[in-house]
């Protein structure tokens, strides 16, 4: 794990602490509402290197994950 995402991981509360698993279920929640902002999901798609592969299995649409192209890795 890189310096960076040590340093953001603490930074949260200890009871918040997010794990990959957790992180694809939230940009699934995130997708499927369209009132909540895709900022969000941007962002924990960077910091976990989210793949198409995983989200597609938790379920993400293929125009979602289209809509992410620039940011999968």
């Amino acid at each position: 794990m890189g310096k960076a995402k040590k340093r953001i991981l603490h930074k949260t509360n200890s009871s918040l602490f997010m794990t990959r698993e957790s992180a694809v279920s939230k940009v699934f929640n995130i997708v499927s509402n369209p009132k909540k902002s895709r900022m969000e999901a941007d962002n924990l798609i960077t910091l976990f290197g989210l793949t198409a592969e995983e989200l597609s299995e938790a379920g993400v649409s293929y125009e979602d994950l289209v809509s992410f192209d620039k940011i999968l890795a």
